[in-house]
């Protein structure tokens, strides 16, 4: 039977599978397989997980071409019978206990993903004519390389979610690519682009931020950088890329007892260091006393037994007044849960 297959980071395989519940079980490094009964994508947005390949079948097959021949079979049904235009990722799981593996298996899966296409173009031209090299399709084809001889594969059109955004996403494996910035105060401000990407939103000029837990100025960087204006919060200063930047007013103080001026702010960002319970009844004031119109924040964890305040973060979330939100734990995040929100999008 076809089951949902989801990826997430490495070693976050047990959080992901106590999430999804009974029948979930760990393929390999970063990949877990859902239970027996399918549930419905609008439905199956997981914290924990951060691409899906909805019905995956699993295949065997000793050589490339086989693989690829396989996959084509099992996807044709599908692909024959719609018009909409489609895309291929070919993926493999990262491993970090064996950093040979993941090479490998990437230079046999990109084999498999051309011979996919080459068979594509041979035997369904129609379906061929489809294919978007550069995304923008309306369907994902994902052909996942666990081994050798081992290959899931899963096509389907991304479904809206009811709080807003796609599942699964348009990004290969659920990793975004975000650029390298040599003038970044600190690498923190790689979650808040990916964040970002994964809103469809961007920090514009004019917009009123507030950066809580700001030190060196990661996040605050990013939003100047679009423009906005940011009072950030920190008992340490900022750092050189950002400290006397015109848009910026650095108050030295405790972000968990700071009020915005004139709310609601455009943006609340935080990345402070603190318990998760404490984080939460930070977030839970800004939220509901209507502070902000827009938010990307972070919980922090000491272990992975317990994230029970992750999940009672996203339902707040999803019971107030903003309309998109979405709970990861995202490719640049450590043991951490990131919040995305907003009232429109």
């Amino acid at each position: 039977m076809d089951r949902q297959v989801y990826l997430c980071a490495p070693g976050f395989e047990e959080p992901l599978r106590r999430e999804i519940g009974e029948g979930a079980e760990a393929l390999c490094t970063g990949v877990v397989r859902g239970g027996t009964a399918l549930r419905p994508l609008s439905e199956d947005d997981h914290v924990f997980a951060r691409q899906v390949l909805p019905a995956a079948a699993s295949l065997l097959a000793p050589s490339v071409r086989q693989l690829a021949g396989r996959a084509f079979d099992a996807l044709l049904p599908g692909l024959d019978s719609s018009a909409e235009t489609w895309t291929l990722h070919a993926l493999v799981p990262d491993d970090p206990a064996d950093p040979h593996l993941p090479g490998e298996l990437r230079r046999r899966a990109d084999l498999v993903a051309a011979a996919f296409l080459d068979i594509a173009k041979e035997r369904r031209r129609r379906v061929f004519r489809r294919y978007h090299p550069d995304g923008g399709a309306e369907s994902l084809v994902q052909l996942l390389l666990v081994g050798r001889e081992q290959l899931l594969v899963s096509a389907a059109a991304p479904a809206p979610l009811p709080r807003g955004g796609l599942w699964p996403v348009p990004f290969p494996a659920g990793l975004v690519s975000v650029p390298e910035d040599p003038a970044a105060p600190s690498t923190a401000s790689r979650k808040l682009r990916e964040a970002l990407a994964w809103m469809g939103r961007s920090l514009r000029e004019g917009e009123r931020v507030v950066d809580l837990g700001a030190a060196p100025g990661g996040w605050t960087h990013v939003a100047l950088l679009g423009g906005a204006h940011v009072t950030a919060v920190d008992r340490a200063g900022p750092g050189p890329a950002v400290e006397g930047h015109p848009r910026l007013r650095w108050l030295r103080g405790d972000a968990f007892r700071h009020e915005p001026e004139n709310p609601p702010v455009d943006w609340l960002l935080c990345d402070v260091i603190a318990y998760p319970d404490k984080s939460l009844e930070l977030l839970r004031r800004w939220v509901e006393r209507g502070w902000c119109r827009r938010l990307v924040y972070h919980l922090k964890f000491k272990g992975r037994e317990d994230y029970g305040p992750a999940f009672e973060a996203r339902e707040m979330l999803r019971t107030s007044r903003l309309r998109f939100v979405r709970a990861k734990h995202l490719g640049n995040d450590r043991n951490e849960v990131t919040f995305m929100a907003m009232e429109t999008t």
